[in-house]
């Protein structure tokens, strides 16, 4: 490794591929070494490493994430004429403030002397200075099938054989400790393949298609919208870049968290949901490990693509503009560390495309949702016409009770929400096999409307009072639809009537 780059100017050679009966036969090295100098030989064209080689140079090498960075850092350092090295995976707070890295390095320059910073977020994570100054920017390529059956033999000396794209995901740790110089080719794939089984599968739940769905005018625009982004950015018509990260919100039980299951279904995207509160139930809680947590999502969401990555619960993070003092040094920099990840994600170049739900749009952090983040605000409202009531409960009750009986429920229904609706077909379903007979429209309208406790009397009088409306409506020369007598038709019929 030490004569990486100054063998030679003629520097584009490639790695050869090994035949099968193992001709040429490559120096062993451990899979961390070997890994290095591939993704170097591969990244490092000859105009970067000529510039490399001359000093005083700043150089930028952005990583697929940060477990590449000491990988990567310790092969540099071996170079011949070796850059000063600095390694930056994360901002630093200090005086309760998070400070981009790196600006104490460029004083090497100034002694003549190379900086090389290795960061798998240059833009989020590097000062101005650094971003301003840099001479030579290197990007190592994300692991690909070709380079894991290079690392194999590489480091043991034989052909890989059965090399494919889960075992390329896999965790930059899981591969370099399954390639190891004394196995051979075959035990390293064979290791890689039962680290592919042992990894849970991505979420994929049993969920409706996105034309199946019930959906608000406004909200069937915006997600007919995406499908088709994400389709053209699987066609490669359209780069990820222009996919437009967005934050479902309204009340609770709209259906947020099933409108983005269902995206990722239709589209055949990797779906890879997380919560604010799922940070914190897992691990001790304190700030290492909620921050250990964001990071672990991120990473998922990027291993897994093409992937929606889904975030809940998004108004759990304060707003930093109405926040306490108190409460502001400890969640500054969870909310810091959440932006700088968003931005990962946006300039990672991968199949991404991140959604957010939350209940309280009002207040969310403004640098959340501003634009290049988590820009286009998708309203998810409950049902608010007859035909969009008709349409969940249809959903819902699926080939039961007649469209007139949807008809006549929904205009009791209406501005009830697609989990309250869902609740109220659990129960009367229940209501009617404890019956042992097919569902009835009264089974529903006994869900739908709350018990009433007045007397008969009483009821009657109302109902008498109401009809009196229809009558003077109809005498003043309005159309009257229908009466709906709530009490009298759920004791007497349990159906609506209509006059």
């Amino acid at each position: 490794m030490s004569g990486l780059f100054d063998n030679n100017d003629d520097i584009d050679d490639e790695i050869p591929e090994f035949d099968a009966d193992g001709a040429t036969e490559p120096s062993r090295e451990n899979a961390a070494q070997a890994l290095a100098a591939l993704a170097l030989e591969t990244a490092l064209a000859r105009q970067a490493r000529a510039a490399i080689k001359r000093q005083p140079t700043l150089v930028i090498m952005q990583v697929p994430s940060s477990d590449w960075t000491h990988i990567i850092a310790a092969a540099v350092k071996r170079m011949d004429r070796a850059p000063v090295v600095r390694s930056v995976i994360e901002r630093v707070r200090k005086g309760g403030v998070d400070h981009r890295m790196g600006e104490e390095e460029l004083s090497y320059l100034r002694q003549g002397l190379s900086v090389l910073y290795i960061s798998q977020n240059p833009k989020g994570l590097l000062h101005e200075a650094v971003l301003s100054s840099v001479d030579v920017t290197v990007t190592i390529p994300d692991m690909t099938q070709a380079m894991l059956r290079k690392l194999i033999r590489r480091v043991t000396g034989g052909v890989a054989r059965g090399v494919n794209d889960d075992m390329v995901k896999l965790d930059l740790s899981v591969i370099l400790s399954t390639v190891r110089s004394e196995l051979t080719a075959g035990e390293c794939v064979a290791n890689l393949r039962r680290a592919v089984s042992r990894r849970p599968e991505p979420t994929r739940s049993a969920v409706p298609m996105l034309t199946d769905l019930p959906l608000t005018k406004a909200v069937r625009t915006w997600a007919d919208q995406t499908l088709s982004d994400l389709d053209a950015v699987g066609a490669g018509s359209l780069a990820p870049a222009q996919l437009v990260f967005a934050l479902l919100e309204g009340p609770p039980g709209t259906g947020k968290t099933l409108i983005a299951e269902s995206l990722a279904q239709t589209s055949g995207w990797t779906f890879v949901p997380s919560s604010v509160g799922a940070w914190f139930a897992t691990g001790d809680g304190a700030l290492g490990g909620v921050a250990k947590n964001l990071k672990a999502f991120v990473d998922q969401v990027l291993a897994s693509e093409p992937a929606i990555g889904f975030l809940d619960e998004l108004d759990a993070l304060p707003n930093r503009a109405t926040i306490d003092n108190r409460g502001r040094d400890w969640w500054t920099p969870v909310i810091t560390l959440f932006l700088t990840e968003i931005d990962r994600l946006r300039s990672s170049g991968r199949q991404i495309l991140l959604l957010g739900a939350s209940n309280y749009y009002e207040r969310l952090d403004a640098a959340l949702i501003r634009p290049g983040r988590m820009q286009q605000r998708v309203s998810v409202q409950p049902p608010q016409t007859d035909a969009e009531v008709c349409a969940v409960l249809r959903h819902y009750l699926k080939s039961d009770l007649t469209d007139a009986d949807l008809g006549r429920l929904a205009r009791i229904g209406r501005g009830a929400t697609p989990a309250m609706v869902e609740g109220w077909v659990k129960q009367a379903r229940s209501l009617a096999r404890a019956e042992n007979r097919p569902l009835k429209p009264g089974d529903l309208l006994v869900q739908i409307v709350p018990d009433d406790h007045r007397t008969p009397e009483d009821i009657r009088t109302i109902a008498i009072h109401e009809m009196g409306h229809a009558v003077v409506a109809h005498r003043l020369g309005h159309t009257v639809e229908s009466v709906l007598l709530f009490p009298l038709v759920k004791r007497a019929v349990g159906c609506g009537a209509s006059s």
